[in-house]
């Protein structure tokens, strides 16, 4: 009996990885990718189903079911979501008039509007962005919106929920959405406080089938953005905890928020109000009623916002950064924790220099996650014939997400430079097209460069075999990593 129980087990796993064979085939990006499923699939499917089911997918399906499903419908959702769009016909570019390539084709491609009337404050490290985002919600006279990947139950933590609850209680409307991947330390007692205050907050996966769940583990939501008012939009690298004040294992924590005023901020809410859908089932029942008309600045900075995730036809992020490296005239410099790029990118950045573009990739020399930091190395040695410049940051943990390009486009957000956040991750970018912005970016890249040392691939070359084999296969991971 115990016997026909395992081979019907047995039985019934290799069917199912015979049946995984077919999307693997069907979907996998690349030959090499498909290959290596179906050899796992056929040998070790008792391994490869669970991991395939939930490392496989390359598309969120169900976000983009439920997005349509509110497009197709008559509600007071997409009426709302669908004003807002109308209140920034007038600040909208031609993307045909924008002298940049990349923004304006951009544009084009995720179908949001490249807008003028924009001022931009660059807010360097957390010690600056904190309290400008706390007095920003302190001074709210009627709505708040705040999702971050993490927040964490620490001081940190504490006070801006502290600060959320007293906001609430103040009769200002509270949305929240964490990522309950990033967030999964947070204890329910701390979601709790919020929703008894009056606070609506929702995980990004939360209300649903426990195996689903699983299946969307691979997908999350990696955006940080606060909006105040329809007033105020913040942007950028840091979530919620004490670690990214500097207070961590890690040390000093380098990182980069922008805060938007002006028609880029409506923008920004439209991206919250598509994630906070999805949180609440496309259900109407709590529609954030927030404000569409923008505040106009007289800085007049034009400023698109780069939503990008798996729900996109053509992946945003990773068009923008090849479109970058293809476009650029004299400098492509890139900050960002992780440099794990796939190989189109990857192609896109050695041409780039190789053609005699500037182009630095500015990393951490400390290491949060030792995969990456080890898949990394890997590649010193087939971008340095080329002339692509690493550089390792040496005061601390660099964690920002910024690319200038030439003198007159800069990028603020949440996207890394690795599979994650190319493909699988929701991010957030900020495109800034201003001479004057740029140049201040060229300043705080300039102050990172000076506290960072040039890499080269004698760093992986004089490591030994044993090294060198644990770099490739943390490199052969990156997919997942």
């Amino acid at each position: 009996m115990d016997w026909d129980i395992t081979l019907g087990i047995f039985t019934v796993v290799h069917f199912l990885g015979v049946l995984c064979i077919i999307p693997a085939l069907l979907y996998t990006r690349t030959p090499q990718g498909a290959i290596a499923w179906i050899m796992t699939l056929v040998v070790i499917p008792f391994i490869a189903v669970p991991m395939y089911l939930i490392f496989g997918p390359r598309r969120f399906n169900g976000y983009i079911a439920g997005r349509k499903k509110l497009a197709d419908s008559v509600t007071n959702l997409s009426e709302h979501i669908s004003q807002g769009i109308a209140h920034l016909d007038a600040y909208k570019i031609d993307p045909d008039s924008v002298h940049n390539q990349t923004l304006s084709t951009l544009s084009k491609q995720i179908n949001l509007p490249i807008t003028n009337g924009n001022d931009c404050k660059i807010l360097i490290d957390a010690q600056r962005a904190f309290p400008e985002i706390n007095e920003a919600i302190l001074k709210a006279k009627d709505y708040v919106l705040v999702e971050f990947f993490i927040i964490k139950n620490d001081k940190t933590g504490k006070l801006f929920q502290e600060l959320l609850i007293d906001r609430a209680k103040a009769g200002i409307k509270v949305f929240v959405i964490y990522d309950e991947i990033g967030s999964r330390k947070l204890p329910p007692g701390y979601i709790k406080s919020l929703r008894n205050a009056g606070v609506h907050i929702e995980s990004f996966n939360g209300k649903r089938m426990f195996l689903r769940n699983i299946v969307r583990v691979n997908f999350r939501n990696h955006r940080k953005l606060v909006v105040v008012d329809g007033i105020s939009a913040f942007v950028g690298g840091m979530n919620i905890g004490q670690e990214y004040l500097g207070e961590g294992e890690l040390g000093y924590w380098r990182d980069t928020f922008v805060k938007l005023n002006g028609p880029s901020v409506q923008e920004a809410q439209m991206c919250f109000l598509d994630d906070w859908n999805w949180a609440n089932h496309y259900s109407p029942k709590v529609i954030p009623e927030v404000n569409w008309q923008p505040t106009i600045c007289p800085e007049n900075k034009n400023v698109l916002i780069l939503p990008s995730g798996p729900v996109d036809a053509i992946p945003g992020w990773k068009s923008a950064v090849i479109l970058m490296a293809n476009l650029a005239k004299r400098r492509l410099w890139i900050a960002s924790p992780y440099f794990v790029p796939d190989e189109a990118v990857l192609s896109a950045l050695q041409m780039a220099a190789h053609r005699g573009v500037d182009v630095r990739v500015l990393r951490p020399h400390k290491a949060d996650h030792i995969l990456v930091k080890l898949s990394s190395l890997t590649y010193l040695p087939e971008i340095e014939p080329y002339g692509l410049q690493i550089w390792d940051y040496q005061l601390g943990f660099l964690h920002q997400k910024v690319i200038l390009m030439d003198n007159d486009l800069a990028a603020i957000g949440t996207a890394n430079l690795d599979n994650r956040s190319l493909t699988l991750n929701f991010e957030l970018m900020a495109f800034i097209q201003n001479a004057e912005t740029c140049k201040e970016v060229e300043k705080m890249l300039d102050r990172d460069f000076q506290n960072s040392t040039p890499v080269d691939a004698d760093e992986y070359e004089k490591r030994s075999i044993f090294f060198k084999l644990l770099c490739q296969l943390s490199r052969l991971l990156a997919p997942i990593q």
